[in-house]
């Protein structure tokens, strides 16, 4: 690991308070709010933008997915492309073939750009699809993707809260999966995000993320600039370069599932799988 890089792991570490580990992973006790982008300022928007979200959104995120005016000019195929370096189309298709037509499936944050349209149309009219998004504003862009799918709906809620995945009565998902979404999260929060969705699937599912992931080979010039990106305008980010995303289910649940990883972009990005094969015990 590069001094650069070192360094922004130092920075990273002293604005979370983390425990030891435990089993290979960490567990977040708080975060601070010195975690914060410098991009992040005070903005007066309409309450119905602002209602329930998180702090940590409003804090940091207000920006890029909160704010309006700025969310209808990011969400857009292209800067997908440009921000994920030109990375996001392939973790798309790998996301996307990990789905069946006529499966029943759910995505955990709303993404900008072409991903939910497509993969709507992915699943087909014999399928059922779900999008869950915590900001008001994204479950309405969600919601324009997919208003010609009526296979298709969206939920405003915490992903954090189980049965906003999964609600109440309704039978396990296929597919549940995640794009680009854990790394913007507390630390706290990805370990609920993950189980949450681990426990969502039905026997034979399966649960995908797309991440971040590191450090990036010595040859990828992301390696030595990354970190203070990160530091500057995703200060949770990091987290991806040193833990596992399978360090953070619980134990009972890792078990539960087959895992696998394939990483892109020079390691700088990541799309793990884990498949419910859940063994009974009698």
């Amino acid at each position: 690991m590069s001094r650069l890089t070192r360094l922004a792991f130092q920075i990273y570490h002293r604005k979370t308070k983390l425990t030891p580990k435990v089993n290979g992973s960490f567990q977040a006790l708080t975060t601070s709010t010195v975690a914060s982008s410098p991009l992040a300022r005070p903005e007066v928007l309409d309450a119905r933008f602002t209602k329930d979200v998180p702090s940590y959104m409003t804090d940091i995120y207000t920006w890029a997915y909160v704010n309006p005016t700025n969310v209808r000019l990011l969400d857009n195929q292209y800067i997908v492309d440009t921000l994920l370096f030109f990375n996001a189309r392939v973790l798309e298709r790998e996301v996307i073939s990990r789905l069946e037509p006529g499966c029943k499936a759910i995505q955990v944050g709303h993404t900008h750009g072409h991903l939910v349209p497509q993969t709507a149309m992915k699943i087909g009219p014999k399928g059922n699809f779900s999008v869950v998004d915590v900001t008001p504003i994204q479950a309405d862009h969600a919601q324009e993707k997919v208003q010609d799918f009526p296979w298709c709906k969206v939920r405003l809620g915490d992903a954090c809260i189980a049965e906003n995945i999964l609600p109440k009565g309704e039978v396990p998902h296929d597919v549940a999966y995640a794009f680009m979404i854990l790394h913007e999260v507390p630390d706290d929060r990805k370990y609920q995000i993950v189980n949450n969705m681990l426990q969502s699937v039905r026997e034979g599912g399966r649960v995908v993320w797309a991440e971040y992931h590191g450090p990036p080979y010595w040859y990828n010039p992301t390696r030595y600039f990354m970190p203070f990106i990160f530091n500057w305008l995703e200060p949770f980010a990091l987290r991806m370069w040193d833990t596992e995303i399978e360090s953070f289910a619980s134990e009972n649940l890792k078990k539960q599932f087959t895992w696998s990883k394939t990483v892109y972009g020079g390691n700088l990005y990541q799309v793990v799988v884990a498949e419910n094969r859940q063994l009974s015990t009698l």
